[in-house]
């Protein structure tokens, strides 16, 4: 409980934290996210509309370390997801690849799992239109898990579809041999976008040193987001634990 409390705390102390001028975390958005997640997180409900087991979920929350490691991962999916949709709004207006599964988060989450490759193939893949192609082996193995992710017991806290879209789990597990739907209908998806939108994701998403470093840019501000609400977080914790002190002594 005391844990819980203080990461109630540490998302209202986010937006009273002051920051040096070259700081590139926008706290505004990350006191949105953090409240998010701390909502959201330890909320049986929430892992009960993507279909989990919520007693081994919750059993595995109990431990104040793992909450930590759940939050932190929550905190770097939202903040990763709402600064690509920041960098590129037009984004989430372009409808969804399957029912309930947002062409937005496919391309966010690409952005995030191609990392610092700078051989994505991803425009090969796309232009071949054939999933099982060679071009398409890198796409076809971040796009989907190829398992149903009601059946893992371990590491769902780290899966960007579980901490951004509950949705996209259910649209994910309902289709047969996900992997390779999945990516069939991200490609029938981007020839739905305008030329220019094309351009842009596939400067995020393509090959060569430009994209990568576009993704890594992206990347950083969330790795520097991440630090920071960690130590917002123990600067609360100090603080509580100073009072309790203070409270012992009749202070």
């Amino acid at each position: 409980m005391k844990s819980l409390i203080t990461l109630v705390v540490t998302s209202s102390a986010l937006l009273l934290t002051p920051m040096k001028s070259d700081a590139q975390v926008n706290m505004s958005r990350l006191a949105q996210v953090a409240k998010s997640c701390q909502e959201n997180i330890f909320s049986s409900n929430y892992y009960k509309r993507m279909g989990f087991d919520t007693n081994s979920i919750n059993q595995y929350l109990e431990n104040s370390y793992n909450q930590e490691k759940a939050i932190t991962h929550c905190i770097h999916s939202r903040y990763h997801y709402s600064l690509v949709l920041t960098k590129y709004p037009w984004l989430d207006s372009t409808g969804e690849i399957l029912p309930g599964y947002p062409g937005s988060v496919v391309a966010a989450s690409l952005a995030s799992l191609f990392g610092s490759s700078n051989q994505t193939s991803i425009l090969d893949c796309i232009a071949n239109q054939d999933v099982s192609s060679r071009e398409c082996s890198q796409t076809r193995q971040v796009i989907g898990s190829g398992a149903n992710f009601r059946e893992r017991e371990i590491d769902w806290y780290r899966s960007y579809k579980v901490n951004v879209c509950p949705s996209c789990v259910v649209a994910h597990d309902e289709v047969s041999g996900s992997r390779e739907e999945i990516l069939k209908a991200f490609i029938k998806w981007f020839f739905t976008l305008e030329k220019a939108q094309r351009r842009e994701l596939i400067s995020l998403l393509g090959d060569g040193d430009e994209a990568r470093e576009l993704r890594l840019v992206i990347m950083r501000e969330v790795k520097a987001a991440e630090k920071k609400y960690l130590e917002v977080r123990q600067g609360v914790e100090e603080q509580e634990q100073e009072r309790r002190r203070q409270e012992v002594l009749g202070n």
